[in-house]
Parts: C-alpha cells; sequence; structure tokens
C-alpha cells in the first residue's frame, strides 16, 4: 500500500479511498481528517487540479476533477469540477466520455450557474458529432462515431430540455443523420415528422416538412416507383405551402407540386399513346381528354389535343 494510502486508511474513510488506491495512486488527493472536512477536503482537490491544468498537466488535472465530483458530490466544487472533467475530456478527443460527464452536471446539479452551459456544450458535442457523421470529416475527435450513438446523444440533447428551441433543433439532427443512410429513409421520415408534429412553431418545421416530402418523392422515382409515395409527398407538400405559405421551403414546395403534376399529365398522356397505338381510339380518347384536363397548356397539352383531332376526322 502506497504512503497515499496509509495516510487515509482510518475509521470514516478507509472504505472510500481504498478503492481508489488501485486505480489512480498517483493522483496526490489532500488528506482528510473526518467525514467533517470533506468540503474543504474537496476544494483542496479541485484547487489542486485547477494548479496542474494551468501548468499544462491536463491528464493529472482531469484525474483530480473526476475524484473530487466522484467522491464529494455535495460539495460546493462538484459542479465546476465535473464540468471541467468534462471540458479537458471533450479537448482530448474523448467524445463519447465528455458527453457523459456533462450529462451527469446537467442530471444531477440542475440549480447549478453550470447547468445551461454544460447544455450548451452538450448540444455541440453532439451536433459536431453528427455533422462529422454528415459531411464524412472527422473534427476534433477520432475515430468517427457510429450512427445510433450520434441518434442517442441527440435524443438526450433533445430530452434535456424539450421544450427549447435545441429540442427541435436536435430532432431535426436526428433526421439528418438518418437521410444520409440510404437504408434509413424510413426513419429519416419519422423523424422528420416528430419535429413537424412535436415542434410546428419552429424554425425548423417547414424544412423538415419539405425534406419529408422530397423523401417521399424519391421514392416514388425509385426503387418499387410507389405511386402511394407519390400522392404523400403531394398532400406533403400541399400541407407546408398552407402551414407556413411565406416561407423558402414553401416556395420550394410550389415547384414540388408542379413537377408531380406535370409527372401525372406525363403518365396519363402515355397510357394513352399505348391506346392509340394498339388501335384502341376509344380508351385513347378517354386518355387523352383526361391530359386536357389535367393542364392548361403546355407541349403534351397540344400533343394531346392534336391527337384528339386527328381521332375525331378519322371517325
Amino acid at each position: 500500500m502506497t504512503g497515499f494510502c496509509r495516510s487515509f486508511y482510518h475509521a470514516g474513510w478507509g472504505l472510500l479511498l481504498l478503492a481508489s488506491c488501485s486505480t489512480e495512486p498517483d493522483l496526490d488527493l489532500p488528506i482528510a481528517g473526518s467525514l467533517n472536512n470533506s468540503e474543504n477536503t474537496a476544494k483542496k482537490t479541485y484547487q489542486r487540479a485547477e494548479s496542474l491544468s494551468a501548468s499544462g498537466r491536463t491528464k493529472k488535472a482531469l484525474g483530480l476533477y473526476a475524484a473530487t465530483a466522484d467522491r464529494f458530490p455535495n460539495a460546493s466544487v462538484a459542479p465546476s469540477a465535473r464540468f471541467r472533467q468534462a471540458q479537458l475530456l471533450e479537448q482530448d478527443g474523448k467524445i463519447d466520455e465528455a458527453f457523459e460527464a456533462y450529462q451527469s452536471l446537467i442530471t444531477r446539479y440542475q440549480g447549478s450557474s453550470l447547468y445551461t452551459k454544460a447544455r450548451d456544450n452538450q448540444s455541440n458535442v453532439a451536433h459536431s458529432a453528427a455533422e462529422g457523421q454528415l459531411t464524412g470529416k472527422l473534427l476534433w475527435f477520432k475515430p468517427s462515431l457510429d450512427i445510433k450513438k450520434i441518434v442517442s446523444m441527440l435524443e438526450t440533447v433533445r430530452d434535456n430540455a424539450p421544450r427549447s428551441p435545441s429540442a427541435a433543433k436536435a430532432q431535426f439532427a436526428i433526421g439528418s443523420v438518418y437521410e444520409k443512410k440510404k437504408s434509413k429513409l424510413n426513419e429519416a421520415v419519422a423523424a422528420y415528422q416528430r419535429v413537424v408534429d412535436d415542434y410546428p412553431r419552429s424554425s425548423q418545421a417547414p424544412t423538415a416538412q419539405l425534406k419529408i416530402g422530397e423523401l417521399l418523392l424519391t421514392g416514388a422515382t425509385t426503387g418499387n416507383r410507389d405511386d402511394s409515395n407519390l400522392d404523400r409527398a403531394l398532400h406533403t407538400f400541399e400541407d407546408l405551402r398552407q402551414a407556413h405559405p411565406k416561407s423558402k421551403p414553401a416556395a420550394t414546395a410550389g415547384n414540388r407540386i408542379s413537377e408531380i403534376q406535370n409527372r401525372d399529365v406525363q403518365r396519363t398522356f402515355e397510357i394513352g399513346e399505348f391506346y392509340y397505338r394498339k388501335g384502341e381510339t376509344k380508351s385513347a380518347t378517354l386518355y387523352y381528354r383526361e391530359v386536357l384536363r389535367q393542364s392548361k397548356g403546355g407541349e403534351l397539352h397540344d400533343r394531346a389535343k392534336a391527337r384528339l383531332q386527328s381521332l375525331d376526322r378519322s371517325e
């Protein structure tokens, strides 16, 4: 047993500190005379950590910050110790551990002056991890985190302050992370839908609704070409224009609606052409007339009109 451990091994402290001796024998914690001195011991430990950090000995400082928060959770310096631990872990690129250290402060010390700062820092960590996932570029930490872990982090940020603007931002980021993976498009739609449903007044809501429509539109033009996705996309864009008429996403939605309508006209005209080539003029006539009903002008409108005139002359 080291000299440090022998100094602490007496009534009230033996069991607490023996466990730490095997894992952190070089932390050089101040000696506590009794449980009544825990506040003073915590302050001395924290001050020692501050001194080490200032001198660039961050590894030892990190251990002392953690020891202060872990062993003296009720001390006045405990929130500061946990915050500094999280900061050093973040600077060292230990993103998982930094995130959890911030969460420990957020959970336990909601009355602390560092609470809001810890929440903001934790949110930045999560969004930076998500950004790394989206761009494929490693930021200040490595290796990159997997999608499951990043989504979990963003969910924690969302749930820490469910009524704040950060919640909508985190939920939108979840959709963005899922959207990056082609196999997760359904999850992306569901994540964006939650933004629309749970945070309809947020700045992210119009863009989230536009994203839903565009993902559904993609599903209608690739894979199994599910026409139901086309209908859902159309309704989504129409709902967006109604809910947020002055937003930029609403203007884009208007363009997407025109694209869908043009697709419908194209599809109707092609069916008419199919029957025309087969000589089934009655069926062809029905579809050409539907083209005229669906469109007020344009190339397909003119071609359908010409076909109808040709069919009328041949009868």
